[in-house]
């Protein structure tokens, strides 16, 4: 029983420094050069990924954009009004994705998108500390296709590189728990 004690210890203390690292290689919040792709995606989550996003395409970093996982409740005028640009833009070029409800429906929503348009390369949009999960899952199932991230920032993460108050240190560890489980996964299929 002793053993077993130890054992969760030990657990315990390599997961919470497996946080640790997980935060200080957290992506910075994008605000340098433009990347450019063939398309560009955004995990929803919160206006501030949508906007970035949009900006993205907007700006010509992309030819079409995809919001995966929209709200079914949301419509398309609706986001429309969000659009910085032409609306003939907004009309030709952004595609919404109504399916997903989780980071593996967003990758499964990508994967299809992505060999519809046939394209090669992709920007990735969602938050700093969603960002590695989102990558995981993305990758994995579009092995081929060249994904840069492009990180927004969260609310989450203070200027010293770290969660200010225990909500946020609980949930970015949540988020460490789902990347963990999507590694393994990864490497198991």
């Amino acid at each position: 029983m002793l053993r077993l004690f130890y054992l969760l210890i030990l657990a315990a203390l390599a997961w919470a420094a497996g946080l640790l690292v997980f935060i200080g290689e957290l992506p910075k919040p994008n605000a340098g050069a433009r990347p450019v792709a063939d398309g560009v995606v955004v995990f929803t989550g919160g206006g501030e990924r949508v906007a970035a996003a949009m900006a993205l395409l907007n700006e010509g970093a992309a030819r079409r954009l995809l919001i995966s996982g929209v709200n079914p409740t949301v419509t398309r005028p609706e986001l429309a009004e969000l659009w910085p640009g032409e609306a003939e833009t907004f009309e030709c070029c952004v595609d919404l994705g109504l399916q997903a409800q989780t980071t593996t429906g967003n990758a499964s929503e990508l994967d299809e998108w992505t060999r519809a348009n046939g394209f090669t390369s992709l920007i990735l949009v969602t938050s700093e500390f969603h960002m590695p999960r989102a990558l995981v899952e993305a990758r994995d199932r579009l092995p081929d296709v060249a994904i840069t991230p492009y990180a927004v920032a969260s609310g989450l993460i203070g200027p010293d590189g770290r969660p200010s108050s225990f909500a946020e240190w609980r949930r970015v560890g949540g988020e460490y728990s789902k990347f963990l489980v999507a590694r393994v996964k990864t490497m198991l299929s």
